[in-house]
């Protein structure tokens, strides 16, 4: 007898999410920047990881094939090794600590996605977590634990769950007439939250999953959006995923939030990404954990009509941080 193990990938096994994406995630379409060919005629993707934790190159050559079939990037796809990790460094630290170490960004002209390989087993602190994909506030990065890994799943099927990551930050299975917004409902569609993995047929040559690609309408999901322009308020600097409302800016880089208030003809990225990980050892930090931090050029009038602004942008750790700093001006 075959036994089928269901096996969850980025979300729980119970299924689908009950209630639709938050309007944070989709307000800005993201996506689009990977899927369109305005403004970024090409795609890099840096994958680090962990010493240890590398993946095979095989895996990585299957995520390029599929990115030059579903993204339109007349320029190219490129999928990049960036720096091996310390095992005692990862040791240590977060998760998001790492990335924000160790992710370079994209090099000019180019949209970007980033996926790190790390082993929880390696940090005592660390809990096994599912391979996800990060919706918000970095709509462009993967993180993949290679010790989720239940009777050799992440290891057998290492290349297919690494398509389904990158497939949420295409925008597939985003109608929700097919899924939840995030997931597709076509038990054998690669979007499905949950793997039928039967690992015996795996030992006899077999695909141990008939979930290796897209369903019909994931493809179709696909194919609209990389027809679509991407917002024109939405761009890459430096290694953060800028996007510019009216007076102000919100910089984002894995689990951190900055906030600029006034122009944006010349952002300080550089003086950004010190704020960014100088904030990661303080306390400003949003309800859900996000690093936040706050800059701002400009005379003081500037500087309060963009702080009124992004007092009422669409994201709740953007309102936070405008909050925060509105409570540090009015301080004694």
């Amino acid at each position: 007898m075959v036994l089928a193990l269901l096996a969850g990938s980025c979300a729980a096994p119970s299924g689908f999410r009950k209630g639709p994406l938050p309007r944070e995630v989709t307000f800005w379409q993201p996506w689009l920047l990977n899927s369109a060919a305005s403004p970024y005629r090409k795609l890099v993707v840096e994958v680090d990881a962990v010493r240890g934790a590398e993946p095979p190159q095989a895996w990585l050559d299957g995520l390029a094939a599929m990115l030059r079939q579903q993204c339109n990037k007349p320029d190219g796809v490129r999928v990049v090794r960036g720096q091996t990790i310390s095992a005692a460094e990862a040791a240590s630290s977060s998760i998001s600590a790492l990335a924000l170490r160790y992710l370079d960004g994209p090099p000019a002209g180019a949209a970007f996605i980033y996926v790190l390989y790390y082993n929880s087993a390696m940090n005592p602190a660390l809990k096994t977590a599912n391979p996800h994909a990060v919706v918000f506030p970095y709509p462009c990065a993967i993180f993949i634990d290679r010790n989720y890994n239940q009777a050799g799943f992440g290891d057998v099927l290492g290349g297919v769950i690494l398509r389904h990551e990158v497939g949420h930050l295409l925008g597939a299975a985003r109608d929700p007439s097919h899924g939840d917004g995030a997931h597709c409902r076509n038990q054998d569609c690669l979007m499905n939250p949950v793997f039928n993995y039967i690992p015996e047929l795996a030992a006899i040559g077999e695909a141990p999953t008939p979930q290796t690609w897209f369903c019909g309408d994931c493809l179709a999901d696909m194919a609209r959006w990389r027809a679509s322009p991407a917002p024109a308020n939405l761009r890459f600097r430096g290694p953060f995923l800028a996007r510019r409302e009216g007076r102000y800016t919100v910089m984002t880089m894995p689990n951190t939030v900055h906030l600029h208030l006034g122009g944006s003809g010349s952002l300080p990225v550089e003086l950004m990404r010190k704020a960014v990980r100088d904030a990661g050892a303080g306390p400003l930090r949003s309800r859900e954990g996000f690093i936040l931090s706050v800059s701002a050029t400009g005379d003081p009038l500037t500087v309060q009509a963009a702080l009124n602004e992004a007092l009422h942008d669409p994201a709740a750790p953007v309102r936070q941080a405008a909050q925060l700093y509105r409570s540090k001006l009015a301080a004694p």
